[in-house]
């Protein structure tokens, strides 16, 4: 979510994960005008609320924080580093992983000692920039191949020609370079342990199946400007002949290659290009640590109720139950029955009491954030869960969740809202004196719709109608879908620990028994909102946009 008001803004993405789940992803900043300024760490707040329809039939019995935790998944990496395709190649570039690996290489040469575990999580970061650098071309590429379709200039489409050469002249010489010192690794062993030799041939292997894919997408998209005022044959000779460069470079590596009906070679494809993926994301990701804070406050408050019992059975023991006995053993034993009942009962109620009046003041998780580099932590988070009526909600929210209703009636108001908070707090010292590279936090929230699916109807009801232009009556089975509103609330705290600013986001999950249909983005009213509190700056909603899930 960008905002082109002049004021730093948060960004948000949301995504279609798969049939049963969607992920939002945030994006939060680290710069060293933080430290300049004085500033060790930054505080951010997402709030999300979910809107169940009534249909649902979602309540805090049937679907308690629990289900919902297992429901979320989050997960909180390094952002990949904005590296362009010059940028890599430049040999005075001290960012480029290629130059870092370089300098490892020249070390060696020297005799000096080396790091395996950088090398590796060198190269691992290479493999993540350079993905991003072939995914982030293709876009580019076909946004600018649909303007080109609907203008119908040629300067645009010479522009195309252009863009697509430049970026297949140079993604390979990229590749070679990267290459030429994976070889170069290699005439170092047995200095260098095979391990690190297979890290950085899996690299390798990733991003061949990587610009592979990229080159395929590049072909489709281009067969369907048939239409093109610009021939665009030399381009797509050009696209082959990397395709061919490629596949004859995968036979001499023994890497998996394809031909259509060849089903055993396409499942290993499929898993290793997933494989390969997470193992070089893991250079992105932090360790979460996460302890459950509700098991320690319930224990509180159990304690609590108990010595609240025990004194209770205490002294009606000692004050009733022993003169009774003196004078009749059923009576005492009725009384002590009675108290020994009463006593369990009030440990409970009282139990119960405390735990729902202090809950909503201590989180129900606590998770640390460590760097896996070097152990220190970089962050902590807390995260709640409860249920709200709509009355609870806060108007800001309720006035981008009542904005532009799908259908205006009762059913749809009468909704059963659970919000969860997450309160991140970041801290600059610890991410800038290790990272130059990665400074942005990447928080990703992704939520399954699992547990809600088992709860809807079948996915289309009979639908009996009379057609006006064919003059007759129709009879088929129409789509039966829910929708399931998301507000999300963003919250940063300045350096004062003021609220700086808070914006808004609101999507509709489009979802039938089989799984999630789509995701609709709804702008919220170009309205003032009321401020929540003093300083607060509130931002309307910005249309996201929506990328399916690839292997990439």
């Amino acid at each position: 979510m960008r905002h082109d008001t002049g004021i730093e803004s948060l960004d948000a993405h949301v995504t279609i994960h798969d049939r049963s789940q969607f992920e939002v992803q945030f994006t939060y900043g680290i710069s060293p005008e933080h430290l300049t300024m004085g500033k060790d760490s930054e505080h951010y707040r997402i709030e999300a609320f979910y809107f169940f329809p009534s249909n649902m039939g979602i309540t805090a019995l049937n679907y308690p924080r629990e289900a919902f935790y297992r429901s979320l998944n989050a997960y909180i990496r390094f952002k990949t580093p904005d590296m362009s395709e010059l940028a890599l190649l430049d040999p005075l570039n001290r960012q480029s992983p290629l130059n870092v690996l370089s300098f490892f290489l020249k070390r060696l040469a020297m005799g000096q000692g080396l790091s395996e575990d950088a090398a590796s999580a060198e190269a691992r970061l290479f493999g993540t920039v350079l993905s991003n650098v072939m995914r982030t071309r293709a876009i580019e590429i076909e946004h600018l191949l649909e303007r080109a379709k609907a203008q119908g200039d040629t300067l645009i489409w010479r522009e195309l020609d252009g863009q697509v050469s430049d970026m297949l002249n140079t993604l390979p010489e990229i590749l070679a370079k990267y290459r030429a010192l994976v070889a170069d690794y290699r005439s170092f062993v047995p200095r260098v342990s095979a391990q690190l030799i297979d890290r950085l041939s899996h690299v390798d292997e990733f991003l061949t199946y990587r610009f592979d894919h990229t080159l395929a997408s590049l072909h489709f998209h281009l067969a369907a400007a048939w239409s093109s005022p610009v021939r665009l044959d030399r381009v797509s000779e050009l696209i082959h002949a990397a395709a061919d460069a490629e596949s004859e470079y995968r036979d001499r590596q023994g890497y998996v290659t394809l031909s259509p009906g060849d089903d055993q070679a396409l499942a290993l494809y499929t898993y290793r290009s997933s494989a390969l993926k997470k193992l070089i994301d893991q250079v992105l990701y932090l360790d979460v640590k996460t302890v459950q804070e509700t098991s320690r406050w319930r224990s509180l408050a159990a304690m609590f109720g108990a010595m609240a019992a025990a004194f209770f059975a205490g002294f009606s023991d000692r004050t009733v139950t022993l003169p009774l006995y003196q004078h009749s053993m059923w009576l005492a034993l009725t009384l002590f029955a009675l108290f020994y009942v009463l006593k369990d009962r009030m440990k409970e109620v009282l139990r119960e009491y405390v735990w729902e009046h202090v809950s909503r003041y201590f989180p129900d998780n606590k998770l640390t954030i460590s760097d896996p580099t070097n152990g220190v932590d970089v962050g902590r988070c807390h995260e709640k869960v409860r249920y709200l009526t709509k009355k609870q909600v806060p108007p800001n929210v309720l006035k981008v969740r009542n904005a532009s209703h799908a259908i205006d009636l009762d059913q749809e108001r009468k909704e059963t809202v659970v919000v969860y908070r997450n309160d991140l707090k970041l801290y600059a010292r610890e991410i800038l004196s290790e990272h130059q590279r990665r400074t942005h936090i990447k928080h990703i929230l992704r939520f399954g719709v699992e547990d809600l699916l088992a709860r809807l109807d079948n996915p289309t009801a009979k639908a009996q109608f009379y057609d006006p232009e064919s003059r007759i009556f129709c009879r088929l089975r129409a789509p039966k879908v829910y929708h399931l509103n998301v507000v999300f609330k963003l919250t940063r705290w300045d350096d004062l620990d003021r609220v700086d600013k808070s914006q808004y986001t609101r999507i509709r999950v489009v979802l039938d028994k089989n799984g999630i249909h789509r995701i609709d983005t709804v702008e919220a009213p170009l309205t003032p909102y009321t401020p929540d509190r003093p300083r607060t700056v509130e931002k309307a909603v910005e249309k996201l946009p929506q990328e399916e899930d690839t292997l990439f």
